[in-house]
Parts: C-alpha cells; structure tokens; sequence
C-alpha cells in the first residue's frame, strides 16, 4: 500500500494519461493484492476496472469454503452481496468514485467476484479523479490505498457475526443439489415445497408479495422429501405431461414464472429458494420476427406453399408458430428435457387446431402440425412439459397431470389418464458447431489494426451484438440480467474466434462436436474457474447462463449489417 501510495504522489499535476503507469504490476497490500485490469484514458471515460485478489486464509476463512462448487458459490454470492451493500451505503451516485456490481435474487457465477484454488477475486469501477487533463493525486491516494482498503476489511473479511446467514447461504445450495438427486430417482422433474412464496411485489421487483399465500400441496401430489437431514414436504411435478389450470388471475402464470426461474439457485427468505426444477428446463413462446438459421421445423411445420422446404428452414423474420417450432426444437437440440409453456405467449396455431377447421381444411392446405399432435410422442421419449392452459382444454385429454390454482391455492390435482395422438415421434438433430458458425465468423475478426478486439455489448438491455453480429434475446426468460448476456456474448465470441482459428486447420479435435457439446466443455471450466479463461473475461461484469441459454443465443445470431 504504501508503494501505491508514494506512485501516486509522484504523479500529482501530472498528464492524466500516466495513470496507466499504474497498471504496470500488481500493490501488495499485505493480506491482498492491488491489480489494475483498465485504466481509463481521461476523467471522463469509462471507469478503470481493479481486481482484489486475496487468499481465503488471509480473510479468515477455513479452508472448506474453497472446496466444493456449492461452497464456493455460496461464500463468493454472500460476499457479493455485502460489498455490494457497503459500496452503495457509501457511494449512492451513479458516477461514484467507487461502483461495484448489483445482483438479483439468483446465485450465479459471477466475475465480479468469485473463488478458486483458495483465491478469492473481486474486480470494482474506481473513476480515477482528474482536474482537466492533470492528476489529482492526493484524492486518487485516498481512494485507493484508504477507501478501497477500508471496503475490503469490512466486506470481504470473516466475521463471526455473518457466519449464521453464510451458513445459510450454502444450506439452501447442499438442500438444491440434494432435491435434483432425489427428483431423478423418482422421476419427477420439478418439485414446489410448501410455504414458498411464489407472487412477487410488483410486476417491476423481484421481492417476495408482503401478506402472499404460501404455497401448499394438493394431497394427489403431495411428497416428502428426506433432505440433509430434515423432511420437506411440496408438491411433486412427475416427468410427462402436466397442466395447470384454473380462472384467470388465480396464480397459473405466477406458478409457471417461479418455476421458469427456479432453473438457479435463489438466496434465503426470497420465497423460491427451495423450488427446485430440472436445470435444463426452458421456457417456450412465440417470438414473432426472430431469426431463424438452418433449423428442421418438418416435424410441425410441412413444406410450404411453392414447394418451400422446411427441412432447412431460412428466415430473418420467422411468424407466430414457425418461431415457436423453432424454440421448441432447438432447445431439444441444445439438451433441454422439460419445457413451459403459457398459453397466453404462445401462438395459438402452434398448440391447438380447431377440430372444425381441421375438417373444413385437412391436412393438404394447412402446413401447421400442432403441439397437440406430437406432444404425447415427444413425452415418451423422455421430455417433460409443464403447460398453462385456461383456454385450450384438449391439453386436458392429453395431460398425465392437471394442477388445479384457485386463489393461489393449489386446491386440486387431477390424474388424467393419457390420450392417444397419431403422427411420427420428434426428433432433434444436434448439428456440428464449427458448421454451423462458420458462415459468422468473419463477422467477429477485427475490422482494422486500430480495432484490436472485437466488441461485445448490449442495445437496450436485450439485444446482444458481438462484432457485426447481432441476436435478439429478449424472449429468452430464463437470461435474468444484462449481465447473463454479456456472459453469454463473451463466451460465444470465444467459441467463434476458436472455430475461426480450428476450422483453418486440418487437425481439429472438435470439428464434429455439436453446438451443446461444444458449449458444455466450456462452460465446464468457467463454472471452475471463473470468466479467466475469456478473452476480455474481466473486462465487464458478467455472470454466467446456463448451456441451453448460450445454445439459444447461438440459433438467433444473425449478421447486423
């Protein structure tokens, strides 16, 4: 600290510029290290970004709390949480000398803060001050060897008063891993213990509703699960086909929306933290006007009119149902085995076909294959669907469960025994990642020596450009944050430029692999060891989506030029 300390005085009045002198090694502060990842090129520029680097043992913690992911996790999300707190208790403004990144409800990987190998790292914004285009050394002093440090020893440190809440923290992980186990071994693919707390304030919080009903399971699917040592009894959703149903405003959305982002881990007392679902789970829905590139839609969708083939299926602007086919499939491909659907996001001719339109037009003028007539098939091969249905009853017929919400209360649970459909089994084919990207990679080179990288950033806070690439993720629910998809940018912008490099070379190892397979092998080392292994990793914060959630922003990229 104190080297810091005496650079910085020497670079009082001096040009703003030899800030970046900084950068040059790390400042030992004795139990944690200074690093500068950026220094910004004048006052007004985008914040320097530091990362802290401390060993667990040096903040006081005991060794276990590096070990397993669900400990790692749950130090590195509670320590987020408290210095995020601290930061902001003391530096409200938006253009604060110090800012450090929020989170929601859900436990993610986040680069912003994580552990591994017994290290902990957490990268800040420290807006270095300047008068004009000169230093203002004796206010950069304060804030990085007396602030930043003072923030540090209050927020990163052990305190024995935070070791219940912490506990906690990993208590609601080890339980969450435990219930996966357990909804394998007794096929079901989601599970809602009783008293959770699925309403949320508003329609613009993600706070629990003060004064909601808790939840309670109807006695028809009622289970009690042994976990860790204690009995959760909830409400069992069995693998196969489920229907939720009941008047409008009664809670079926809000069911389907804690169970959509039940896909992570949620922090105690936020009402879904012990509502577990299969984590490959995904919510489907129309998405009028997406792109769509080289997708089989056959199995709902017959050759079009003028012969138009839908075995290789082309658009920049799909319609209603072709984009619900499309998410539909593609979420197959990318491994996903259950899937949401809520009627009132859906296209209506991709569930349902009226049963006098279909006399009047038969098969030879309507291209359309609904859900309904392939649903039962897709069950049987092992995928799951969890639907809302208060309109489209012949899900009723076809439904091996029918969830029954009045007043919020899951008051009746009904078996229904299944229905029979005619028509050839779907499958998903998994196609070759290099393939696939190929034709965008020159959309992710650097367009000129000044360009040295290639920019991945947010329009709004939904649609994602990498270089000239853009895709349009809006309607992907189950991405919770600008964070998550700049995550998931960077991640595809390093698979890109590796196709790029692998595809110019005869000995590539991977060149079969498919898009999932291709994903899954990375997001397995950054799930270990943070964003380190990214170009640009620690660059912006990000926090890290789910393989199927990457996958999907793969099928919608498309050139944005």
């Amino acid at each position: 600290m104190k080297a810091l300390y005496q650079k910085i005085r020497t670079l009082n009045g001096k040009n703003y510029g030899l800030y970046k002198s900084l950068a040059d090694k790390p400042w030992d502060f004795g139990d944690f290290a200074l690093e500068f990842l950026h220094v910004q090129g004048d006052p007004y520029a985008p914040a320097s970004r530091v990362v802290i680097k401390a060993n667990l043992s040096m903040l006081g913690y005991a060794g276990e709390w590096g070990g397993s992911f669900e400990r790692r996790l749950a130090l590195s999300d509670f320590l987020h949480r408290k210095l995020s707190r601290l930061v902001k208790e003391r530096y409200p403004d938006k253009d604060a000398a110090i800012v450090f990144d929020t989170a929601g409800p859900e436990m993610l990987v986040r680069n912003s803060l994580w552990i591994d190998n017994g290290e902990l790292r957490a990268c800040l914004q420290v807006r270095l001050p300047g008068e004009g285009r000169k230093i203002q050394a004796e206010v950069a002093a304060e804030i990085l060897t007396m602030v930043l440090p003072d923030l540090v020893s209050a927020g990163l440190y052990y305190s024995k008063s935070d070791e219940a809440a912490l506990q906690e923290h990993f208590r609601v992980l080890a339980e969450r891993k435990e219930i996966l186990a357990q909804l394998e071994t007794r096929e079901l693919c989601a599970f809602v213990p009783d008293g959770a707390v699925l309403p949320r304030a508003s329609g613009l919080s993600e706070l629990p509703l003060e004064g909601a009903v808790p939840f309670t399971a109807p006695e028809q699917m009622a289970v009690t699960l042994n976990v860790c040592g204690r009995e959760i009894r909830g409400m069992g959703i069995p693998k196969g086909i489920t229907v939720i149903t009941g008047g409008a405003f009664h809670g079926k959305s809000t069911l389907l929306q804690a169970l959509t982002r039940a896909v992570y881990p949620h922090i105690p007392g936020d009402g879904r933290e012990g509502i577990v679902i299969d984590e490959s789970a995904l919510r489907v829905g129309v998405e009028d006007g997406r792109s769509v590139r080289g997708t089989d839609l056959s199995q709902f969708v017959r050759d079009l009119p003028g012969g138009v083939s839908t075995k290789n299926f082309n658009t920049l602007s799909a319609s209603g149902s072709t984009s619900e086919a499309a998410n539909l499939l593609e979420a197959m491909e990318a491994g996903s085995r259950a899937f949401l659907i809520d009627e009132d996001s859906s296209a209506v001719n991709f569930l349902i076909r009226d049963v006098r339109v279909r006399k009047l037009l038969g098969d030879d003028r309507e291209p359309l294959i609904p859900l309904t007539d392939r649903i039962r098939e897709i069950s049987v091969q092992g995928y799951s669907f969890i639907l809302v249905a208060g309109a489209c009853g012949d899900y009723l017929d076809l439904a091996d469960n029918i969830v029954i919400m009045a007043n919020y209360k899951a008051e009746c649970a009904k078996s229904s025994q299944p229905g029979t459909c005619s028509g050839e089994a779907a499958v998903s084919s998994a196609r070759p990642f290099v393939g696939y990207m190929q034709p965008l990679q020159k959309s992710v080179r650097p367009t000129s020596a000044v360009e040295r990288q290639v920019k991945v950033k947010l329009s709004g806070d939904t649609l994602l450009q990498i270089g000239f690439l853009v895709s349009d993720t809006s309607r992907l629910n189950t991405l919770v944050d600008k964070q998550q998809r700049l995550g998931a940018g960077f991640v595809l912008l390093n698979l890109l430029q590796n196709a790029a490099s692998n595809s110019e070379s005869s000995d590539a190892s991977n060149a079969g692999d498919s898009v999932a397979v291709t994903i899954q092998k990375l997001y397995e080392k950054i799930q270990n060891v943070g964003f380190r292994n990214l170009p640009q990793g620690m660059s912006r914060e990000m926090s890290l989506p789910r393989v199927v959630d990457i996958a999907c922003v793969a099928f919608r990229l498309r050139e944005g030029r």
